[in-house]
């Protein structure tokens, strides 16, 4: 079930409705894990199935370790569990047909397993909930909850299923067992939120998209088409995920529940590092801490060179971000290129807190690192490593058409970029209370209805 879709919009109002007038919170939890299956199952109902077992394991699991002596081993089998059911569903379809050629050259058939498999929506968000509730039982920093509604409503909650943000059980399970009272202030909390993620889906994202989208599949790009279609891109993900964050967001606040940031104004940055601390915070904060801490302290426990303990964490984590992303060669690329970036940033001595006082030098790292980051999307949305080879081979001009096509593209950029950059140049010089903002949500909320019985597609990140 889509946010932006008529559908949605009702469902929302009718749990809405149904949630508030229950007066205990127990039974309020029971309804909302009914209504996140309900809207998880809404399109393929053998999903919930796999939701509601794989929950059912890690609860197990987590109970299980508090009480047992072989914690490692039950830690073992939540990540076997969790991980083989992930790597099946989003790898499968890459590694078969590789598979299948390897045997068909010793003359084997193997028609029976050249069989698709569809992803399941959000596997790659609520699988990482699992896998970092059991690690914080395992290291003692959580204690397990006995409470299964409460734990498999933390695992589905249907807000943040999709896409996320990766809440943290620390968080989101002290809320889901607190009482819950409607507060007139989160209305006006959410509103914002609301209108902003529908206005960056439904215009920005969706305006951009359809150009953008056309770009990456010529097969003979120039350097001209490709810069734009990277640009282009740049966009349309940080409004269509920021879009869907700031949902949820509303979302959640309308059902009682506080839920984490996902976004600061990541093309700011002037660092790889920072880049990452600023874009999609809830998985890079996942990946800080259960893979780039440990590894860095285990190495270093090691006695390893020191070279090798600064470079080895930030290349496994960003390769691990890569390939949670997706099964193929240009994800693995964007999360090498991450690494090794962060790596040579840190070689020349420069780090996450980089703030030059010199208004020239911080120009200049923003325009390296917004190009940087530009190349990264490049690879994130080609259809392969071979389309970006052909994109720096062939010339950078091509035909009119191609030009015309690259600076239609430009512009849509340009013209789809204004608002967003106003809006955060409204927040950083503007009182939140003024009237200034309350005309630029009010005009958002005209365009978005102007805009809206266009055609939605899913948002971008529902394919991970």
């Amino acid at each position: 079930m889509n946010f932006t879709s008529y559908e949605f919009l009702v469902f929302l109002f009718i749990v809405i409705g149904a949630y508030w007038l229950l007066r205990r919170h127990a039974w309020q939890n029971l309804f909302l894990l009914g209504a996140s299956y309900v809207f998880y199952a809404w399109a393929h109902p053998w999903y919930a199935l796999l939701l509601g077992a794989s929950t059912l394991g890690d609860y197990g699991i987590a109970l299980a370790m508090q009480k047992s002596t072989r914690r490692n081993g039950w830690l073992a089998a939540s990540l076997a569990l969790n991980l083989l059911v992930l790597g099946f569903f989003k790898y499968y379809n890459f590694f078969i047909p590789q598979v299948s050629a390897a045997f068909a050259s010793f003359g084997l058939e193997t028609d029976a397993w050249m069989v698709k498999v569809l992803l399941p929506a959000g596997l790659s968000f609520f699988t990482l909930k699992k896998i970092g509730y059991v690690l914080d039982v395992w290291k003692e920093n959580l204690k397990p909850t006995s409470n299964l509604v409460s734990f498999a409503l933390f695992v589905s909650f249907f807000p943040q299923i999709n896409a996320g943000p990766i809440d943290r059980a620390q968080t989101l399970l002290p809320q889901i067992d607190a009482p819950r009272a409607w507060k007139p202030g989160n209305f006006y909390r959410a509103w914002p939120l609301l209108v902003m993620g529908l206005f960056k889906k439904i215009v920005v994202a969706n305006g951009v998209g359809a150009t953008v989208g056309r770009i990456f599949t010529i097969s003979e790009p120039t350097g001209e088409l490709a810069l734009a279609g990277a640009l282009g891109f740049s966009l349309q993900v940080l409004a269509d995920f920021s879009a869907y964050t700031d949902l949820s967001r509303g979302i959640a606040l309308l059902l009682g529940f506080e839920t984490p940031e996902n976004f600061r104004a990541p093309y700011t940055s002037l660092t790889p590092t920072e880049f990452w601390n600023r874009w999609h915070m809830s998985l890079s904060f996942w990946l800080r801490d259960y893979i780039f801490f440990p590894l860095r302290r285990k190495l270093l426990r090691a006695r390893l060179p020191a070279w090798l303990a600064d470079a080895a964490p930030p290349l496994v984590t960003m390769l691990t971000c890569g390939i949670w992303h997706g099964a193929g060669w240009t994800f693995i690329a964007w999360g090498a290129w991450y690494g090794v970036l962060i790596v040579l940033y840190q070689a020349v001595g420069i780090r996450g807190d980089f703030n030059p006082a010199n208004p020239f030098k911080r120009a200049f790292a923003w325009l390296v690192m917004f190009a940087f980051i530009n190349f990264g999307w490049l690879l994130f949305s080609a259809p392969s490593l071979a389309w970006v080879g052909r994109a720096f081979a062939n010339p950078f001009f091509g035909t009119l058409e191609e030009q015309s096509v690259a600076l239609l593209t430009f512009t849509l950029a340009a013209v789809f970029s204004a608002p967003m950059l106003l809006k955060h140049w409204l927040d950083r010089r503007v009182k939140s209370d003024s009237l200034i903002h309350s005309l630029y949500y009010a005009a958002a909320t005209v365009v978005t209805i102007v805009y809206i019985n266009s055609a939605s597609p899913d948002f971008v990140y529902f394919q991970f």
